[in-house]
């Protein structure tokens, strides 16, 4: 394929995605190399090891988070980990679902995500906990499942969350 088809397919993924994988990019036919380019003249930005976002697409501050998300299915596309079908389990939680709910008065990082399996990473601005979490207990944020407001309250307690700023998400999610 041509370097020419490979920034229009890079751009296709890139509309559809946000932040896409290598993953991803490899099953539209993309390779490893066109990346690599792409990164070098400044279309492309690393986001992590791994998933990428195209230039002038907009950043977010979910960006990072939604990169360490992606890679836990690198393979899957967002739309299809979504259909109440395919779910998958694993979601944000804790307090950096508080954050994106606009609840209560936590951080966004270091990123808190819950898995019905256990899922190791590298990356410091992320832990996993093992936790099953079904699909009716997460709404979708900025294209990221996020628990619900009352699933979220169970699990700062379930992480020993300060019970004082537990009270303050509790209180702000009644007002919502």
């Amino acid at each position: 394929m041509k370097h020419s088809n490979h920034i229009e397919k890079i751009a296709e993924l890139s509309e559809s995605e946000g932040v896409f994988t290598t993953a991803q990019a490899a099953r539209m036919g993309i390779p490893r190399d066109a990346l690599h380019d792409a990164v070098e003249s400044g279309r492309l930005v690393r986001v992590v090891r791994g998933a990428y976002r195209m230039v002038g697409s907009g950043s977010s501050f979910t960006d990072e988070l939604a990169a360490i998300w992606k890679l836990t299915a690198p393979a899957t596309f967002s739309h299809e980990r979504m259909r109440v079908s395919d779910w998958d389990g694993i979601a944000v939680g804790g307090s950096t679902a508080s954050a994106l709910l606009g609840i209560g008065d936590l951080q966004l990082s270091p990123y808190r995500l819950y898995a019905p399996r256990r899922i190791n990473t590298r990356n410091p601005s992320a832990s996993f906990a093992r936790r099953a979490v079904g699909r009716d207990e997460v709404t979708f944020e900025s294209g990221l499942p996020v628990t619900r407001s009352e699933r979220t309250v169970f699990d700062l307690v379930a992480d020993d969350e300060d019970f004082s700023l537990v009270a303050d998400v509790l209180a702000d999610a009644s007002r919502k």
